[in-house]
């Protein structure tokens, strides 16, 4: 998942090449306007790591977040929600 000034997008990155020591190609998998995107909740009570990301159309997804620096992710969003607080 990466995260812009602009836009939520998953990127595909292809392992098929990593018995020579490189990645494969990266691809755009699918996108969102982050204007798009209205809340994020921390839902560790479930899992470290894993969060519920909610858009303006009323649909979430739940993500878990890994790796260095995955505390600092729901920074960027909009609304930070625990995993006490309804949904918007």
């Amino acid at each position: 998942m990466q995260v812009t000034s602009h836009r939520l997008q998953l990127a595909y990155v292809s392992k098929a090449g990593s018995l020579t020591g490189r990645l494969g190609p990266v691809e755009i998998g699918w996108a969102a306007d982050l204007r798009d995107v209205t809340w994020i909740r921390d839902r560790g009570d479930v899992r470290g790591g894993d969060h519920e990301i909610g858009f303006a159309d009323g649909s979430w997804w739940t993500v878990d977040f890994m790796g260095q620096g995955w505390r600092r992710m729901s920074e960027v969003f909009p609304a930070r929600l625990s995993h006490l607080d309804p949904i918007p």
